[in-house]
């Protein structure tokens, strides 16, 4: 069963994505974050998270799935990304159509804050819809 806190933490932090609310995002997140086993600041993880959201302004990530463990403090979530690039987006030039992105992550927390992030974006999906990279 999902806990109540972690599951609205995380909650909020997918709220404060879709928001751009960078403040309070940043609140919820560890000040070193290990994203995919690298570590960056909490400024740098943003930094991160914007790289994405920048090239698409409507892109909003909805949560398909949510698995909490309390005792762990572990999210395990697949998350349906969807926006319309207006830039380059992951390597991929804009065609004018929205994409759909799934992602799988897990999440480790500390302190109750996000802690550590290991992702992966289904590139191929990416691909599919926006064509050949501008690379």
């Amino acid at each position: 069963m999902a806990s109540s806190s972690l599951t609205q933490t995380y909650k909020n932090y997918i709220q404060a994505i879709n928001d751009r609310d960078w403040q309070l995002l940043r609140s919820l997140i560890h000040p070193q974050v290990i994203w995919n086993s690298k570590t960056y600041t909490a400024k740098e993880y943003i930094g991160l998270i914007t790289r994405a959201s920048d090239p698409a302004p409507d892109l909003k990530f909805h949560i398909d799935m949510l698995v909490a463990d309390e005792a762990e403090q572990r999210i395990a979530a697949r998350l349906l990304i969807r926006g319309t690039p207006v830039k380059e987006f992951l390597g991929y030039k804009p065609n004018g159509k929205a994409v759909d992105i799934v992602e799988h992550v897990f999440y480790e927390f500390k302190e109750g804050k996000i802690w550590e992030v290991k992702t992966v974006i289904d590139m191929d999906g990416v691909e599919r819809q926006l064509g050949s990279s501008s690379g």
